[in-house]
């Protein structure tokens, strides 16, 4: 036999009972063992916590055990309501139903010895209901704006969000969820409470077992329910944040998504420090419920500075129609823990090769992540258009006109069939705001000065950049050649001291070196560098400088006096300079008006 259920009473009777055993004298023995000091029964009952309609809330301590837990006593005038007192042990034998780390535990059910009072005692929470740490927020009293700042508000709408989806996944909806009844323990702890409207909303088997779900739930009845029946206190306090069916009183219609509608509600006021709902009295509020007319979260307090992503998760859960809410606690989890952890897009968009997906001068704001594929990302310079890079996979374009609000510095052309998630400027700004507002600031001033950078060009970068490599070459080596210390320059040091002279990269010093080397113009024997011949060089430079087009210099083509073997060989060094890509520029230049070389033939 598996469970006690297989058991037949009488097996179970007959091994409990002892007809050897005085059972008054058992009592009188255990309560010496346990030494209760006072009489009366297990519990000494001492502060009320509160009371409502259906009874008080003590502290009591636990004589037994030795701990002090919460008591809640039903009110003395409804001993004699059957319906209130069935209502009243649904109420503990649900929430004891209902095992889970956010949700208020109960310990024990029973009678008040000398009175006949029936009570449930539960795990004494100490701490604050959240709807006070929210009012003390508000009235900016130290300490409680910086320790519950959004992230922490966050953290514990979350946790209530898991005790009703578990309390769903039993098949039990609260229906009364708010601010008011979620206590912040000292320790972080947070504890959905107040079951009494609670409902369970299973299909309910016929069964003769003694702790089947048919007995432990058979006496809930939403009679009692009624929540038009606003007088009787079984929806005081709460229509600040109700539904529309709640509202309008439609028991058949409030189900979990009910649930979800007021904890968008608790979120709004998590948010806005207020309630959604407002009025001169009941019935005006009922009004507004019913109209689901509450004002959208960013409207009623815009100093909150609500993220629109999470006054969209507002908005869903609280939507009239439930058709339009979320359709599960754990749907709305999945959006508010996407907002939490950053990992939101706004979408994704498949580019074809060829097509634009940023074009210089736009004032477009979206921000794009390469999923796959590759763009060309290309800047304009008067009437020539360069190249910046050739970016793929999981790089980032168009951040800039995201965070500085500026037009956009570059066209990005996709070369494949290019595929991007899209990032709003909105998204953009709400993922900056979790940030401290020292990094925040950092980013933006970042951003600033990386865009000033951007718009100077280096003019080598726009131009060749093999003339100024070998001019510097000319001059270094005539300087040696003319000076009585006659240095020497390493490879590596020579590459340094044009890198650092001319302040452009050093692959492209290397790749012009390697060329000149390969055609004897520069010679290298165990890592030393050298000019084979300075006045040849020198010619060689000024011929550059006419096939460059490079204003300046002294003399014309026609003066340099070349022997045609010269200009012969001089050509063809250019060729190998010009076929060298590296030595032409970083952002490979594309000449409208053709070659930035001139034609070696003219």
């Amino acid at each position: 036999m598996s469970t006690n259920d297989e058991i037949p009473l009488s097996t179970v009777i007959g091994k409990l009972n002892n007809p050897q055993l005085n059972v008054d004298d058992a009592v009188k023995r255990i309560s010496i063992l346990l030494k209760r000091r006072k009489s009366g029964g297990r519990y000494d009952i001492r502060s009320e916590l509160a009371h409502g309609g259906m009874g008080y809330i003590h502290t009591a301590f636990d004589q037994d055990l030795r701990r002090i837990s919460a008591m809640k006593v039903i009110s003395p005038h409804l001993v004699n309501e059957d319906q209130k007192l069935l209502s009243f042990i649904e109420e503990a034998r649900l929430t004891a139903h209902l095992e889970h780390p956010n949700i208020v535990p109960v310990h024990e059910i029973g009678l008040i010895e000398n009175y006949g009072t029936p009570y449930y005692t539960m795990k004494l929470v100490e701490g604050e209901a959240l709807h006070e740490i929210i009012l003390k927020i508000s009235k900016s009293e130290k300490g409680y704006q910086d320790t519950y700042n959004r992230h922490k508000l966050l953290d514990i709408f979350r946790k209530v969000c898991d005790a009703v989806a578990y309390a769903h996944s039993r098949d039990v909806i609260h229906r009364d969820i708010k601010p008011e009844n979620i206590m912040i323990g000292q320790f972080g702890e947070v504890l959905l409470m107040d079951w009494g409207l609670a409902k369970y909303t299973g299909v309910r088997e016929t069964s003769t077992a003694g702790d089947s779900s048919q007995n432990i739930f058979s006496g809930l009845r939403d009679a009692e329910l009624d929540y038009k029946n606003t007088m009787d206190g079984v929806i005081k306090g709460s229509l600040a944040y109700i539904s529309p069916e709640q509202a309008f009183g439609d028991l058949s219609q409030i189900d979990n998504q009910s649930d979800i509608f007021l904890l968008g509600s608790t979120l709004y006021h998590m948010l806005t420090l207020s309630p959604p709902y407002f009025g001169k009295d009941i019935n005006a509020v009922l009004d507004r419920a019913e109209k689901c007319d509450y004002m959208a979260p960013s409207q009623k307090n815009p100093a909150a500075q609500i993220p629109l992503a999470l006054e969209r998760i507002i908005l869903k859960a609280m939507s009239p129609l439930k058709k339009h809410r979320y359709a599960s606690v754990n749907d709305l989890l999945s959006d508010l823990d996407a907002f939490i952890s950053g990992k939101r897009v706004c979408g994704r968009k498949l580019f074809s090769p060829g097509q634009k997906i940023i074009q210089f001068g736009d004032v477009s704001r979206e921000t794009y992540i390469i999923i796959s594929g590759k763009v060309d990302v290309t800047r304009m310079v008067g009437d020539k258009e360069f190249k910046v890079a050739e970016l793929g996979h999981g790089e980032i374009i168009g951040e800039m006109a995201g965070i500085t609000y500026q037009a956009r510095s570059a066209t990005v052309t996709a070369l494949d069939a290019t595929e991007v998630l899209i990032i709003t400027q909105e998204l953009m700004m709400e993922e900056l705001e979790k940030l401290p507002p020292w990094m925040e600031k950092i980013v933006f001033s970042l951003a600033d000065r990386v865009r000033i950078m951007g718009g100077h060009i280096h003019p080598l970068m726009l131009k060749n950049r093999a003339f100024p490599i070998m001019s510097q070459l000319y001059y270094i080596f005539r300087a040696k050649q003319d000076s009585e210390n006659n240095g020497i320059y390493s490879i590596d040091n020579l590459i340094e001291e044009v890198t650092m002279n001319l302040g452009i990269d050093r692959n492209s010093v290397r790749k012009v070196i390697h060329t000149l080397i390969g055609h004897q113009m520069l010679s290298e024997k165990k890592n030393i560098i050298d000019m084979t011949n300075v006045k040849d060089f020198g010619l060689f430079v000024e011929y550059c400088r006419y096939k460059f087009d490079i204003k300046g210099g002294v003399l014309n083509i026609e003066e340099l006096k070349m022997t045609p073997d010269l200009v012969s060989f001089f050509r063809h060094v250019l060729r190998s300079l010009r076929e060298n890509k590296d030595t032409q520029t970083n952002i490979s230049l594309i000449d409208t008006k053709g070659s930035m070389f001139l034609d070696d033939d003219n």
